[in-house]
């Protein structure tokens, strides 16, 4: 093997197994619930747990019919408009679209809300036996199918309307996909039956490795174009087998109980279900997939190691799983525009404009703190940064702009040496002694240093705005969204302790959100103003923001957990004049990348 001794700032480890690809290889079906009537070639949306099934052929001919899937049973709910089978579908249990199918081929698009299935904007080329992926009703992908011959074509939902986008290299039906519209694979299909793989970056589609089995009428189902899955389908005979997909190659898996085709699936690699089909005839059957629990040392962000396995260099990264919002303890005083110090389980409350008292949250409950726990200015739209212990607070509003520092040692508040520029709206990202303040009003480019003492200016932004997010550590930080006047931003820049950069832009544009994370590349913004108060959430990889669950309150001007994490945090407070604590949990994993070694 290879020397790699000289990665800076990074040790080398050897490891036989790579924790999520074991995690997979030792996954396994088992029986689910059965779907109230047997259906085939219907569409899915969502998870394991929640999750949806539309559309089909049933025993009686072509259904509109759709059930709900809480991973336990299957209920009926609401049906769709159009009564159709071999059309897809993709997002979730509450924000999903169905589109496509036939026969013959149509391009109706309908868009659930959670309740009701309505109509909205046609796909541009009528088709049925197609795929789609995506995360949600507003961003999807559709791609091939059959019109009167095979298509190629693909098209991208950006919520209101569909537009052409470049073509798969290889025109195919009844083909599996999985991912999102800016990452994702489709895979099989019949054009005649085939095994090939197409990887789309967001631009275009190109061919990599293919399936193992050559097949069509499948499922798939998966998160991005680097972790898929494709089960069941028709080769012939009926299938049961199961691929994985790792981002370079195509690995079996353990096999299906029921072979079948005009199979449907929703989840993850690590946690799916796949419903419905035929053997010979259509069947009710239900089948979960779940992952593996592999316990493994290598688990830390950054860590690169070799694969004695695969003889591959290997980097890891933590990825965060679908979390959820859920009630936690009311604020003792209704804040908006305040500011938070801490994380999910331990965090310390102040401000806003006018409002000298502290607040701290245990995970559980908000505790009013006594004198001499108040702040010296009470202050809306300030900068803040750290922890429950130790924080800063800086600039803000009191009425007027100001630049007043304060520190928080755990028990009391002191003035410290002022910004160089008084500023309010401004965002901060740190922890311990190297802080920084970003922005601001006016609009403000500047941005400050915090050494311990004194503040010093660094490198500017390139967006000046104010009411923007904030998250990171003092050498790795990012900002995001904004407003100047009537103008809301999307735009997020990273920080890597020299210079700011432009990277993925939120999926939609505010201020006045809470943001956590623990890094740049493991962040959260919620809620905010659009204009309109928004419940949306999102949370960044690194790369791209994506669209999770959303608040189950819309609010502005609420206190996020600046040293939280992407897969831990609250949102409290807010405007309207709020108490109500959301805490949110999502479960971690470790994520796999090759890297380019010599």
């Amino acid at each position: 093997m290879a020397n790699y001794k000289g990665i800076k700032g990074f040790t080398v480890q050897s490891l036989a197994t790579d924790p999520l690809t074991a995690g997979v290889a030792g996954a396994t079906w088992s029986s689910g619930e059965n779907l109230n009537v047997a259906k085939a070639a219907g569409a899915t949306a969502g998870t394991q747990t929640a999750g949806l099934y539309f559309g089909g052929s049933a025993p009686g001919g072509n259904t509109n019919q759709t059930e709900k899937y809480n991973g336990t049973s299957w209920t009926e709910v609401n049906e769709l408009t159009t009564t159709r089978s071999n059309l897809a579908g993709a997002g979730t249990q509450t924000s999903a679209l169905a589109f496509g199918g036939g026969p013959p081929a149509n391009n109706e698009t309908e868009e659930y809300n959670g309740t009701s299935w309505s109509e909205v904007s046609n796909l541009n080329t009528a088709r049925q036996v197609l795929a789609g992926t995506g995360v949600n009703n507003d961003a999807v992908l559709a791609f091939g199918g059959e019109i009167t011959a095979n298509s190629a074509k693909s098209e991208s939902w950006n919520g209101t309307s569909w537009t052409e986008v470049t073509a798969l290299n290889s025109a195919r039906y009844a083909l599996g996909g999985a991912g999102t519209t800016t990452s994702a694979l489709a895979f099989g299909g019949d054009n005649p039956r085939t095994a090939i793989t197409e990887l789309w970056n967001g631009s275009s589609w190109s061919e990599v490795a293919d399936l193992n089995q050559a097949r069509y009428a499948l499922a798939g189902f998966g998160s991005s174009n680097t972790s898929a899955l494709a089960a069941g389908g028709f080769n012939p005979p009926f299938a049961n087998e199961t691929e994985s997909w790792n981002g370079t190659i195509w690995t079996e898996v353990a096999n299906l109980a029921t072979a079948r085709q005009q199979i449907r699936g929703s989840g993850s690699t690590t946690a799916a279900f796949v419903a419905g089909g035929v053997n010979p005839g259509k069947t009710t059957a239900t089948e979960e997939w779940t992952a593996a629990t592999i316990t493994d040392t290598i688990k830390n962000e950054g860590q690169v190691y070799y694969n004695t396995t695969t003889n591959l260099l290997k980097l890891t990264s933590t990825v965060f799983g679908t979390g959820t919002w859920a009630s936690g303890g009311a604020m003792n005083t209704a804040n908006a525009g305040g500011q938070s110090l801490g994380g999910r389980d331990d965090n310390i409350s102040c401000g806003p404009q006018g409002q000298v008292s502290t607040e701290k949250y245990n995970g559980t409950a908000w505790t009013a703190l006594s004198s001499p726990s108040n702040m010296g200015e009470g202050r809306a739209e300030a900068g803040s940064a750290g922890t429950s212990t130790s924080g800063l607070v800086f600039g803000g509003y009191e009425p007027g702009t100001t630049a007043i520092t304060e520190l928080w040692n755990g028990s009391t508040w002191t003035e410290l040496a002022n910004l160089s520029s008084a500023r309010n709206e401004n965002a901060g990202f740190g922890f311990g002694d190297s802080i920084f303040c970003a922005g601001g009003s006016s609009p403000r480019v500047l941005v400050e240093e915090w050494n311990g003492s004194s503040w010093s200016e660094k490198a500017e932004i390139n967006t000046g705005r104010g009411n923007l997010g904030s998250a990171g550590t003092g050498a790795d930080g990012l900002i995001f969204g904004g407003r100047v006047g009537t103008t809301f931003y999307a735009v997020t820049e990273a920080w890597n302790g020299t210079s700011w950069t432009e990277t993925g832009d939120l999926g939609t544009a505010r201020n006045y959100g809470a943001a956590g994370g623990a890094t740049s590349a493991s962040s959260m913004y919620a809620g905010g103003n659009t204009p309109g108060q928004t419940a949306n959430t999102e949370t960044f990889n690194g790369t791209t923001w994506t669209e999770v669950n959303n608040l189950s309150t819309a609010r502005t001007s609420g206190k996020g957990a600046p040293n939280g994490s992407a897969n831990s945090m609250i949102f409290a407070g807010g405007s309207p004049s709020n108490t109500a604590t959301e805490e949110w949990n999502a479960p971690s994993s470790v994520n796999n990348v090759t890297v380019a070694s010599s």
